[in-house]
């Protein structure tokens, strides 16, 4: 084959593997294209589902109010329900910074009823923190805020299994001396409030609730950036009750 031919197939060859490079390239940044605006559309549909159900109110009969534990005014046009986990650290420190100010400004006045709803999920021992508390709630509904405030302040850590039977009937006994302690110890040993429970957590699955805490005023959600900004809350709460009025 003479020199010319073989530098025309050389060109051919090197302009066939340039066309299948090239042709590589396209598939390739069409597939991230695609992956990317899926992933950017999913993103979209999280944080619009997410806006609907901040923005939406929920029908407040799923709270079931009347069988919850309540501080303030029950009465009241507005309605603050939290779901929490006396294991969370962040419940810990919206119990200790966030709730004396609502408590001050809108439950002690009468303008609003706050509600509690248990969502134990940290660890095994947050179910018995919550059953503790339905426990003391049974025998003595206004002793509950009591054991909410003392359980959160003897917290311990979020890794260690520290919300044991003897522990919380302990505390009880210090914290809340008004109750039986005895029947509150057989309760718990025996799972007697595992039912309420249960029904805590069916109206947070069903509510989507997925973090602790959260907020809910009047059946609307509260945005999670809110939750520990108390001047934006408050105007919140505020917005709630002239829209009561």
């Amino acid at each position: 084959m003479s020199n010319k031919k073989k530098k025309k197939n050389s060109q051919k060859q090197a302009l066939k593997k340039r066309a299948k490079a090239r042709e590589r390239r396209i598939r390739a940044l069409t597939l991230w294209t695609a992956v990317v605006l899926v992933l950017v559309g999913g993103l979209y549909f999280l944080t619009s589902s997410l806006s609907e159900r901040q923005a939406k109110p929920v029908d407040e009969q799923i709270f079931a109010y009347e069988r919850q534990p309540v501080i303030g005014n029950p009465d009241a046009p507005v309605k603050i329900v939290e779901f929490g986990d006396y294991k969370c650290p962040v419940c810990k420190r919206f119990a200790e910074e966030i709730f004396p100010q609502l408590k001050r400004d809108f439950l002690d006045t009468g303008k609003a009823g706050m509600y509690f709803i248990d969502k134990p999920f940290i660890g095994e021992d947050s179910v018995t923190a919550s059953m503790a508390g339905e426990a003391v709630f049974r025998q003595k509904p206004e002793a509950f805020w009591t054991y909410y405030k003392a359980v959160y302040a003897h917290q311990g850590l979020e890794t260690d299994r520290w919300a044991t039977v003897p522990f919380l009937v302990e505390l009880a006994k210090k914290e809340v001396p008004d109750i039986d302690h005895a029947r509150m110890e057989r309760e718990l040993k025996n799972q007697a409030h595992m039912e309420e429970i249960e029904a805590d957590r069916k109206i947070a699955a069903e509510l989507g609730v997925d973090s602790v805490p959260t907020l809910f005023i009047n059946g609307k959600r509260v945005d999670q950036n809110v939750v520990f900004d108390y001047p934006s809350l408050k105007k919140q709460i505020e917005e709630a009750l002239q829209e009561s009025r």
